[in-house]
């Protein structure tokens, strides 16, 4: 009886430490979404009859609940139709004849346009909510999506939709629901809503008070992820009003730029000078040829040069609408929201938000426009794109470029958020370490030549704020896409890993070490036929599984396992170069703030560090 009773309570015991443990691995807080530009839907909240289509059999009315954006059929057979129902008033912001609303709740921002063939391809924000919910096993409430009309300026999404006021009310009760004591929420913002974002923290002020602000900051939000974030802006705009840009869409680029232009959201993202006097912010950005025209017959080519400065002022507006008179009211709309907004400067550049946990992630080197020369046609409205020219990196460590949307001049200025411009800091040279992209990239990966090397680069910082330590990070991706980052796995694998952390309340991961956690970090070397990283994983067929990669699943065992011989995703501390390179700045930000002293100086004092470099992690193929 007594050996029973033993039993029962070593099993009670096992049974409570075991959930005890799942509890605490279950740890979680609130995340908010905030979408960017053109990546949620937009449903119609009216009745309009469409009778235009190139089949008479095609046309069907646009009803409320239809999902104008995206709905590429609906394209296809009423292109006339469609973007008269998304346009809107240039220079008051007010719709024209569809009353349109942002869809809310999940399906407004997994899939745009749901369906066999159009659901993957228009899958935006799909992979991150898959992984956090599954990963972390979050609750319906713990996972808030701040879909908005992405065509509007901020101010008009207050003044039309109380967009900012429902906000606050949604963090704050997602903060009710969770508890204060456990910290505030995650937010992870993709290019125009790190934008959204920043407004809504200006508004906070007024809304709260002055005196009240950082306290409702400290309470509800605990961390900030700004992933693609245009910190300067993208020239991609300037394409978009000027000569139209279809993204793939079935519609013409002249129909689409007559769409584009009503959106005042666009100047959200416009260029804007950094103010620390930049050779950066001297460069032309866009040039325009045209004819004066002043004399009949007069032949005489006027060619203009604009910087991104003459872009935020309005001129390169005001000098089209010369040509052009739709660019008199998108001048006017500029004025009327941005110039004279009460809330935002928004020619200022965002400094550091005011949250205990701030990341920048994007990605480099993918190709990038960043110079636009246009000629007027003969017709108003008509401007065609003689050329454009990619970035080009500068200097020994500057070389680097864009995501292919944003400029790296643009996405670097997160650099300045990581410490006192010019001073100098101790960086922590570690060795680049393997990262497999989960035989994700195809059935064979690694089976007939190196994998793809994407590589990520770490900077991190952390100072004491009024007892309060602030981190700050800033991740580059190699070779990632400035949409296609939020379903890139490594950035993901980061992703959970920060999260891990920041749940429990810690700020910033070891980034000296990424052993797998979940299955889909396993994945089948094909070159050797097993797989990779054993100490981890293990090959454990279940019913279903089409691919080797599917059957490598983390190991069942409750064995102490050893640290890593290959590391993943990070350099184990046995690996990493105990030695301390010294580096300085060459400007206040740039595109690669560490750049090696000479050995001159190697003995000099160093100050104290604002921030460091914490590696590149490269994807390599593994050799066992």
């Amino acid at each position: 009886m007594m050996r029973r009773l033993l039993t029962w309570l070593a099993l009670a015991l096992s049974a409570t430490s075991a959930w005890t443990a799942q509890g605490a691995a279950l740890r979680t807080r609130p995340v908010l979404i905030m979408p960017g530009f053109a990546s949620s839907q937009l449903q119609s909240w009216s009745h309009r009859r469409c009778e235009s289509g190139f089949r008479k059999n095609l046309y069907r009315d646009v009803n409320i609940g239809d999902r104008l954006w995206l709905d590429v059929a609906r394209v296809l057979a009423q292109s006339d139709c469609w973007i008269r129902c998304m346009k809107l008033d240039i220079t008051s912001q007010d719709e024209l004849e569809c009353k349109l609303r942002a869809t809310q709740g999940l399906e407004g921002v997994s899939e745009l346009d749901p369906g066999i063939v159009t659901g993957p391809l228009s899958t935006v924000w799909g992979s991150v909510i898959r992984d956090i919910v599954e990963h972390f096993e979050l609750d319906q409430e713990q996972l808030i999506i701040a879909s908005y009309d992405w065509r509007l300026p901020p101010s008009k999404l207050q003044q039309r939709d109380k967009y900012f006021t429902s906000l606050k009310k949604k963090i704050e009760h997602a903060i009710e629901l969770h508890g204060a004591d456990d910290g505030g929420l995650v937010v992870i913002a993709h290019s125009m809503g790190n934008q959204v974002f920043r407004y809504f923290l200006e508004w906070l002020k007024d809304e709260v008070g002055r005196n009240h602000w950082q306290e409702w900051i400290d309470r509800h939000i605990s961390a900030f992820f700004g992933v693609g974030s245009p910190l300067l802006g993208s020239g991609l705009t300037l394409e978009l009003v000027s000569s139209g840009f279809t993204e793939g869409l079935p519609v013409t680029q002249s129909e689409m730029r007559k769409l584009l232009v009503t959106f005042g959201s666009i100047f959200n993202f416009m260029p804007i000078p950094s103010g620390l006097n930049s050779a950066k912010d001297d460069e032309v950005v866009i040039t325009i040829r045209s004819q004066q025209g002043l004399i009949p017959g007069d032949d005489h080519e006027l060619v203009r040069n604009y910087t991104s400065a003459e872009i935020a002022s309005g001129q390169l507006f005001r000098d089209m609408s010369r040509h052009d008179p739709i660019f008199n009211e998108i001048e006017a709309m500029r004025q009327k929201f941005y110039t004279e907004d009460e809330v935002l400067d928004f020619l200022k550049p965002w400094e550091r938000p005011p949250i205990a946990s701030v990341y920048s992630v994007y990605g480099v080197n993918v190709p990038t426009k960043a110079f636009y020369e246009y000629e007027n046609g003969d017709k108003p409205g008509n401007w065609y794109q003689l050329q454009y020219n990619d970035e080009e990196g500068h200097g020994p460590n500057c070389g680097k470029t864009g995501d292919g949307t944003v400029s790296y001049h643009s996405l670097s200025w997160a650099h300045s958020w990581l410490g006192s411009p010019g001073s100098s800091s101790i960086c922590d040279s570690n060795k680049e370490s393997s990262f497999n992209g989960a035989g994700a990239s195809s059935f064979f990966a690694g089976l007939f030549g190196s994998l793809n090397h994407d590589r990520i680069t770490f900077f991190e910082s952390s100072k004491e704020v009024d007892k309060v330590t602030h981190s700050t990070g800033v991740w580059e991706i190699d070779g990632v896409g400035h949409r296609d980052i939020l379903s890139n796995p490594a950035f993901l694998r980061e992703l959970r890993a920060e999260l891990r952390h920041i749940f429990t309340g810690k700020t910033n991961s070891d980034k000296t070490s990424r052993p797998p956690v979940i299955d889909s970090d396993c994945y089948w070397n094909y070159r050797y036929t097993h797989c990779e990283f054993p100490e981890f994983c293990e090959y454990r067929y279940v019913f279903g599984d089409v691919t080797f990669d599917q059957s490598c699943r983390i190991r069942q065992t409750n064995e102490k396992l050893p640290a890593p011989t290959s590391p993943f995703l990070g350099v184990s501390a046995s690996d990493a170069n105990e030695d301390p390179a010294e580096f300085s700045f060459a400007g206040p930000y740039c595109s690669a703030p560490c750049m090696p002293i000479s050995d001159s100086s190697q003995g000099s004092t160093m100050s104290s560090p604002d921030y460091k470099v914490i590696g590149s992690l490269q994807q390599q193929p593994l050799v066992t």
